[in-house]
């Protein structure tokens, strides 16, 4: 299990950094807008838990697929790890928005429509979305008992809702101090975020291009 976590792990915690996620939350929660920012969360959980379920069907068929087009099973890897090689460079050179955050971020809106607006916010999410995928497959594609595989998921599907999650912790524990200190925090990963997420993904790119040969 331990040799399936550490290959993950940077994975799982690039996830974690979505600056626009943090940012609704922050403005929600300096509002006392608790309703929303819950809403906030429980989209992010909803969409943790497709993922979870595509990445496991992934792990399951990505070799049988290969096999079926006449390749050898580690050819998805290969495919893969250039994938990621690409996006990673794309990420990295891409200039940042001015402002991430989904639309509508600062009005007042109903509980339901917040889930809708987390839930799209988060599937399209893609820099986060394709980490937490390439986790799940490299969780479920290991030789980790079932119970092991289920914590490491666990653990994925937490450091993606993270972004909606830490806030909403932390005002519950400081409300006075939760905007005014995650601010800085938001600010930091509108700015430098990509680069990490982006070396993140090069680095999987090539560990998966090495894994195939």
């Amino acid at each position: 299990m331990a040799d399936v976590f550490l290959a993950i792990l940077p994975l799982a915690l690039a996830s974690m950094l979505s600056p626009g996620i943090l940012a609704v939350s922050i403005a929600l929660l300096a509002r006392k807008d608790r309703s929303a920012a819950t809403a906030l969360l429980l989209g992010g959980i909803i969409v943790a838990l497709l993922l979870a379920a595509a990445g496991i069907l992934v792990a399951q068929g990505d070799d049988k697929a290969a096999e079926a087009l006449g390749f050898r099973p580690r050819a998805i890897d290969l495919l893969l790890g250039l994938f990621f090689l690409v996006f990673g460079i794309k990420v990295i050179l891409e200039k940042p928005k001015p402002d991430s955050a989904p639309a509508g971020a600062k009005k007042t809106r109903g509980f339901a429509k917040w889930l809708a607006i987390s839930f799209l916010g988060n599937i399209t999410n893609f820099d986060a979305v394709l980490l937490n995928l390439a986790a799940v497959r490299e969780i479920f594609n290991s030789t980790a008992a079932l119970a092991s595989k289920l914590m490491l998921l666990g653990f994925c599907d937490l450091c993606f809702v993270a972004p909606a999650l830490l806030p909403l912790l932390f005002y519950i524990a400081e409300p006075q101090k939760a905007a005014r200190m995650l601010e800085p925090v938001g600010n930091w990963m509108q700015k430098y975020g990509r680069y990490l997420v982006g070396a993140i993904f090069i680095i999987f790119g090539a560990y998966l291009e090495i894994k195939g040969l």
